[in-house]
């Protein structure tokens, strides 16, 4: 009997170890050679190093060094059936996916597949191997839900002949139970009721608008994480707070509802707020949408204005120096803000390193960010539906919810297709 069961383990066993190594090798009747050793062979110890290693929203993005041999370069993800070219922007020396963080290399479109991520010369045919020089080396990436079913990506960099090699690893997995497509974003709650117009207050259309677009975009098949549901403040960082939580559900986008309120009676209409590194594509679609399904108008606002209905906000010479003039007087070390850093804390510090998140709890007024140093972090707008402060606005966002719900589900959807 005990070696009947030693037998049944030896025989578990080598199973798995078949399995396993049916993931580097090709096995028929034999025991053949490394799959990618042809490839690898070919480029010997050729490299170059990447600097910059990042991802935002549903985009990967990295830079780095050119070869001084050479002139005309791409990216390639390569296997022994296929090769897909991925253009680059070359910089001198230098060479990068993007300018801008929500644009790249778009994971969702990565078709299921084991590939070597390489550089390619063009004109000479050859390759060379990217050497990840960051200190960030285990991200993992979960596509957006469609028709129930999801991608997990990784980016394994493994050891050939003592040569590093990078790929991306694209396989059917279902998204874990923790993890969310996008986070919808009621703003202000609780004692922190936001702008109001008599009886009306901002907060509480936020969390209406909120749930109504989380039945839609739910309803389209979309795993929807609300930051609230009920009447409640949140914090602003740490645990289950707004800029924690699209990093704890690793979600791609992030749409933060809000109205807006002035002095001025006749200012009205739709204001969209991007990142500071980002291009203005999705914010366009955002403004446009509810622009074209509602009764509304772009902004006549021209403050931070970026064109009709895109608005970016960054933090001015003020408003660094009332800062310091803060931090000075509450005893801590002020921030050295960098030159065009996102001013809304939800699209900024939900951004990791790409959108410069800084707060590192020095101000005892808040918690610190924790994710403030990660790689990887949601894709993040600002929506002023309206302003609340102009009594037409106000009808329109009380008469017209199911309007401006819709244009914010048709803008999700283009998102996700695109």
């Amino acid at each position: 009997m005990k070696k009947f069961i030693v037998l049944i383990i030896l025989a578990v066993l080598v199973f798995f170890g078949y399995q396993k190594a049916k993931e580097y090798i090709n096995i028929d009747d034999k025991v053949d050679k490394f799959i990618y050793a042809d490839i690898l062979d070919s480029i010997g110890e050729k490299k170059v190093d990447v600097s910059r290693y990042t991802i935002y929203g549903k985009h990967l993005n990295i830079e780095g060094m050119l070869p001084l041999d050479g002139e005309e370069f791409e990216l390639v993800l390569k296997n022994n059936e296929k090769e897909v070219s991925i253009p680059i922007i070359k910089e001198n020396n230098l060479f990068k996916t993007s300018k801008y963080i929500n644009d790249g290399i778009n994971l969702e479109k990565l078709e299921v597949g084991d590939y070597l991520f390489l550089l390619k010369d063009k004109i000479n045919n050859t390759y060379y191997n990217l050497i990840n020089k960051t200190e960030y080396h285990d991200n993992t990436y979960y596509t957006i839900t469609k028709n129930f079913k999801n991608n997990l990506i990784t980016f394994p960099e493994l050891k050939y002949n003592e040569n590093t090699y990078w790929k991306i690893n694209v396989k059917e997995e279902k998204l874990p139970e923790e993890y969310y497509d996008i986070v919808i974003d009621p703003g202000h709650g609780g004692v922190d009721t936001g702008a109001s117009n008599g009886k009306y207050h901002e907060s509480k259309f936020n969390l209406e608008y909120g749930k109504m677009l989380y039945d839609a975009l739910t309803e389209e098949g979309f795993k929807v994480k609300l930051s609230r549901d009920t009447d409640v403040m949140l914090e602003h960082y740490g645990e289950g707070s707004r800029s924690g939580i699209p990093y704890e559900v690793k979600a791609k986008l992030m749409l933060s509802l809000h109205l807006n309120s002035s002095n001025n009676k006749k200012i009205s209409g739709v204001e969209i707020y991007r990142a500071y590194e980002d291009n203005d594509n999705f914010a366009k679609i955002l403004a446009d949408n509810i622009v074209n399904e509602t009764s509304t108008n772009y902004s006549i606002n021209p403050e931070n204005k970026v064109m009709d209905g895109v608005y970016m906000r960054v933090y001015g010479k003020k408003t660094i120096d009332s800062l310091t003039r803060d931090a000075k007087k509450n005893g801590y070390e002020p921030y050295d803000i960098p030159n065009n850093t996102t001013y809304y804390y939800f699209i900024r510090e939900t951004g990791g390193i790409m959108t410069k998140a800084f707060s590192d709890g020095r101000n005892p007024k808040y918690k610190a960010n924790l994710y403030r140093n990660y790689n990887q972090g949601v894709e993040a707008y600002l929506c002023e539906l309206g302003y609340i402060s102009s009594n037409d606005n106000l009808k329109l966002i009380i008469n017209e919810k199911e309007k401006y719900v819709k244009a914010l589900t048709k803008s999700v959807l283009s998102y996700v297709n695109s």
